[in-house]
């Protein structure tokens, strides 16, 4: 039973070992500078965006090809107007087609970019949103068809 418990003691070490020297050089952005920092702004932003009364209407279909991305904004149930909308879309395994657009307020609340996705695959979108009250956004993966 000793030599079992040894044996399996050695492979955890080793195991361990290996994933934080794996962890260590492949940390693939997993671990971000300033975490605690940025994840206590995180909730302080929300709880602002909650104070304000925020909605954010975000695109979910983007096809490989010509996408018009549509977001809605809204400030105590009424369009919100005069924001700095930014939106990104960066591909997760190729740099190249990484792309930030200046999005245009074509009614009241509503911002509007055209944009040339010419992969499929993962893709991280990300909206930023300034106004003179708040700087927020939002991230997340979709999938291109």
């Amino acid at each position: 039973m000793k030599p079992f418990l040894v044996t399996l003691y050695a492979v955890f070490l080793f195991a361990m070992v290996i994933g934080f020297y794996v962890a260590h050089s492949e940390s693939e952005a997993l671990v971000e500078d300033n975490y605690y920092e940025k994840a206590t702004g995180y909730f302080t932003t929300r709880e602002l965006e909650d104070s304000l009364g925020l909605k954010i209407l975000l695109p979910d279909v983007f096809r490989k090809g010509e996408n018009e991305v549509i977001v809605k904004l809204f400030e105590q149930d009424e369009p919100l107007r005069g924001a700095e909308v930014f939106f990104s879309a960066c591909g997760v395994k190729d740099d190249r087609y990484d792309t930030t657009l200046a999005m245009i307020e074509t009614e009241p609340g509503v911002y509007r970019a055209g944009i040339t996705l010419p992969y499929h695959g993962k893709c991280l979108m990300k909206v930023d949103i300034a106004t003179s009250s708040i700087n927020t956004g939002r991230k997340w993966f979709t999938d291109i068809r």
